[in-house]
């Protein structure tokens, strides 16, 4: 009775760390399920919830419980943080992905010393270009707002779900840093933070839709393109950066805000190795 205490204990922290992550852009909530043992566990039950669902229903509900508790929490901090102080916040982003990307190779299972070749480069131009494509999004006109309760917001916010959803399912990528490609990450996080559940009914939609669907393909490319897949993800990681500069570039920012912002970088870079670090041991 005591070990499955024990493991439902480590399941629910392993969601909220798992939840926490997934909310900050720049950090795979995906990546940490990995490095906690968790991931594959998890994708083969999402991938047939049918079947697994009752035979494997503790650990699904026990991390499922964490997660969600970890997401909310985060949102929650965000959202004051935002507000007061975004430059340093987006400069934290960007040391958080930066260090990010050495664990993401070391997954492909490429061998260090080995040659690169068109299988490994195409994937991850891929990833990177479709980063690329978001970045040229106007997110300047009609931006969504969470007291205007349309149906084109309730689609949107459906969206947001299921772009968060991929960073649960897909390793390296952060579904928050999407959302900020699309404009759609300071509102995705004050309407959570307030509990619109105008905003969060969708958005649970949204997740569902992108969990049980990414699952199954992510199931599938794992199996049978495993290395291929981890540079998709490695170009969709390196791509983050990208938005998370061109945020930095848009505040117009001075001396003393670029002396902050490399600090906030460099605490960023320590907190994900940190995550990193503790997945591994909870992996152990």
């Amino acid at each position: 009775m005591k070990d499955v205490l024990r493991k439902d204990s480590r399941n629910v922290l392993v969601g909220i760390v798992v939840g926490f992550a997934s909310v900050l852009p720049g950090v795979s909530g995906g990546l940490i399920a990995i490095l906690c043992g968790v991931y594959e566990r998890l994708i083969e039950d999402l991938s047939d919830l049918r079947h697994r669902l009752f035979s494997d229903f503790r650990f699904l509900f026990t991390l499922g419980a964490g997660l969600a508790v970890g997401m909310l929490a985060c949102t929650v901090v965000l959202d004051y943080t935002l507000n007061a102080f975004k430059a340093i916040c987006i400069a934290f982003f960007f040391g958080l992905i930066l260090a990010q990307v050495p664990e993401i190779y070391s997954l492909s299972g490429h061998v260090k010393g080995d040659r690169i070749g068109a299988l490994q480069i195409l994937p991850f131009l891929l990833g990177l270009g479709v980063i690329v494509a978001l970045m040229f999004v106007d997110t300047s006109n009609g931006g969504v707002q969470p007291d205007e309760h349309t149906i084109g917001n309730m689609v949107m916010f459906c969206i947001c779900g299921i772009l968060l959803a991929i960073s649960k399912i897909v390793p390296g990528i952060s579904g928050a840093s999407l959302l900020i490609a699309l404009g759609l990450f300071d509102v995705t996080i004050s309407s959570i933070a307030h509990l619109d559940f105008y905003f969060i009914i969708p958005l649970g939609i949204g997740l569902v839709i992108g969990i049980l669907g990414f699952a199954k393909i992510m199931d599938y490319c794992l199996k049978n393109h495993r290395s291929q897949t981890y540079f998709v993800v490695m170009g969709l990681t390196v791509g983050s950066l990208l938005i998370i500069v061109q945020e930095l570039v848009m505040m117009d920012p001075n001396i003393g805000d670029i002396v902050s912002a490399v600090v906030a970088a460099i605490a960023g870079i320590a907190v994900s190795y940190g995550f990193n670090i503790y997945g591994k041991k909870m992996g152990c």
